[in-house]
């Protein structure tokens, strides 16, 4: 039991969904009323498994009373041999069953079962998923439920706090956020000392309750610690605030959209069209529109965005913390070594200022292929070097390998400095653009969103956000081999009100991880809302 507590508890539970239809056996399948059958001597492995997880989810489907004869059932699922599910799991993946369909008499009746054939005391993974189960129906709970479910709470943080990590803390504060004693939740969080390793899950369950019961301040602070440590903000989140508004006049729908500006967050579509949906419910107009790149004016309302403007004393804060906090912090030693440091900031010393920092590695994957006979890298230096500027290019070693003869040229017209093949050369792009002055661009179509988290506080975030974008450039490939370097964009790419109170919100297309995205990484839409 010791040994589970320490380490975060990895349901391996079976998804309990009826199988297939078709199937490469004619016998007529098991059911729970016959439970003496002999298995087909080739049911075995998965077929087996899917068998074990047909009975029980065809029983909790059909039944239409909560009580069961569980032994019978188990015994049933356990006579299939060689599937997956055994003595072991057999409780979790009955009760993980009765979860999926909704049916909380089914969790509480075999919980009940549990207990009284475990002599009340059944695992502490089996009473997560049950508090886990009851939270998902916790608008269905009586108040003997949650009475039986805050006390269970209190016990397990009471006896196991010394071994709490932050799946138990997310399972306790599940369920204690199902009953009156809710608040408890923000003592569990700060006795359990796993601030670092909080889940999501845990963040939403008190704030949901937060904005159920108004209790608007405490909802929004632990809002933003969720989005420092995990830096999203669900959809469901969104949802409970906006109902919170619904029934509250005193509560704003621009609370979203001031923590979107001031968290420079750009949401997806599917968040997008929620926060749509709910303002025009509310007569507030909203229209998808385009933003110029050359002037930044809405095509819709001719409002001009904020520019992305950095002044000379906001650099040199930004210099200082970046060095502090980026490349000197523990973060980048994690990839990279004390003497690689030591070694690019005495050629950085020697070398600046540059014209241009470019990320090679970046650009070499980011953008594939040829351009005619060379290189895209090659192709995008020459650009830079027939300019007459100067330019660094920094990669990892195996980069040489990638440009073959054309890392010649490259090597005799500009400088470079090439990371070890674990190293991540993000920060080194960053110090070397930083270093040489508030006016060296950098070519990446990196974000950098995970460098911008680790300068703290808001502020300088907002500085880093304007610096990184007023110095990107960026590319564009036509057809007929024409590369085309791309300025800048001027304005700020991030949720803003304009004087006349018109906001100004730009939002992505939801992508698959692995899918394509543009190489510029800039917003795809935008949205503009007359409040």
């Amino acid at each position: 039991m010791c040994s589970l507590l320490r380490k975060p508890l990895h349901w391996n539970l079976p998804k309990l969904v009826c199988p297939r239809h078709t199937s490469i056996y004619t016998q007529r399948l098991l059911s729970v009323v016959t439970p003496d059958i002999i298995v087909p001597r080739k049911m075995k492995g998965r077929f087996a498994s899917e068998e074990q997880k047909r009975i029980i989810t065809e029983l909790v489907i059909k039944s239409s009373s909560s009580i069961i004869d569980w032994d019978a059932l188990k015994s049933s699922v356990l006579s299939i041999n060689r599937g997956y599910i055994n003595e072991k799991n057999i409780n979790g993946c009955i009760l993980e069953a009765c979860t999926q369909q909704k049916r909380l008499d089914l969790v509480k009746s075999f919980m009940k079962y549990v207990k009284e054939s475990s002599h009340g005391k059944p695992n502490i993974a089996l009473e997560l998923l049950y508090i886990r189960s009851c939270y998902k129906s916790r608008n269905e709970l009586t108040d003997n439920d949650q009475y039986e479910i805050q006390t269970n709470c209190q016990s397990l943080f009471k006896n196991n706090l010394h071994l709490l990590n932050s799946v138990l803390l997310e399972g306790l504060v599940m369920g204690i956020c199902c009953t009156p004693l809710w608040r408890d939740s923000l003592k569990f969080i700060k006795e359990s000392k796993v601030e670092d390793t909080i889940t999501l899950n845990t963040f939403v369950s008190v704030i949901l309750r937060a904005f159920e019961e108004e209790e608007i301040d405490l909802g929004w602070t632990t809002v933003q610690n969720m989005f420092n440590l995990h830096r999203t903000i669900p959809l469901e989140i969104v949802a409970a605030w906006f109902n919170v508004c619904e029934k509250n006049v005193n509560c704003s729908h621009r609370r979203v959209l001031e923590f979107l500006r001031d968290n420079e967050y750009i949401i997806r579509d599917n968040l997008a069209e929620l926060i749509r949906s709910k303002l025009n419910q509310s007569g507030i107009k909203t229209t998808t529109t385009m933003i110029y790149h050359n002037n930044g004016k809405c095509k819709n309302c001719n409002q001009v965005l904020e520019h992305a403007e950095v002044t000379n004393s906001d650099f040199k804060i930004l210099q200082e913390r970046f060095l502090s906090n980026v490349m000197i912090g523990k973060n980048i030693f994690n990839n990279s070594s004390p003497q690689e440091l030591n070694d690019f900031k005495d050629f950085i010393e020697i070398t600046a200022p540059y014209d241009v920092v470019v990320d090679g590695l970046n650009l070499a994957y980011a953008y594939r292929g040829k351009i005619g006979d060379h290189s895209l890298t090659k192709v995008v230096m020459k650009n830079f070097i027939e300019k007459k500027l100067k330019v660094l290019l920094i990669g990892r070693k195996h980069l040489v390998k990638m440009l073959g003869k054309e890392f010649d040229f490259i090597k005799k017209n500009a400088h470079i400095f090439f990371t070890n093949d674990l190293s991540k050369d993000d920060p080194f792009v960053l110090y070397a653009a930083m270093y040489s002055g508030v006016d060296t661009k950098i070519l990446t179509r990196d974000l950098m969103r995970g460098h911008k988290f680790l300068l703290g506080d808001a502020i300088i975030k907002s500085i880093f956000q304007k610096w990184l974008q007023k110095h990107r450039l960026g590319l564009r490939l036509r057809a007929g081999n024409e590369v085309i370097i791309k300025e800048p964009i001027t304005y700020l790419q991030a949720t803003q009100e304009s004087a006349n109170g018109t906001w100004h919100m730009p939002y992505q297309e939801f992508k698959e991880p692995g899918s394509w995205s543009k190489p510029d990484s800039s917003p795809d839409k935008w949205m503009c809302i007359q409040m």
